[in-house]
């Protein structure tokens, strides 16, 4: 009988302990989540601003090569 709740203490323990470590492993998870999300919104948020950049570059480049317009009698 002694070994019993002695089986049955370390059960228990050994749940809570697994329950911990769970609730650990998901909140990291969930953070690196998170920081990896913010970190790929940067790099996405400067990639849309160096198109932006070449594509205002490439259209400058264009206009200037364009003849000035001929006014029409």
């Amino acid at each position: 009988m002694k070994w019993s709740g002695l089986t049955a203490l370390l059960l228990v323990h050994a749940a809570i302990v697994l329950g911990g470590v769970y609730v650990m492993l998901t909140a990291f998870g969930d953070e690196l989540e998170r920081e990896l999300d913010d970190q790929v919104e940067r790099v996405e948020r400067g990639f849309e601003r160096d198109l932006e950049r070449i594509q205002e570059r490439i259209e400058r480049q264009l206009d200037e090569r364009l003849p000035p317009p001929v006014a029409v009698p």
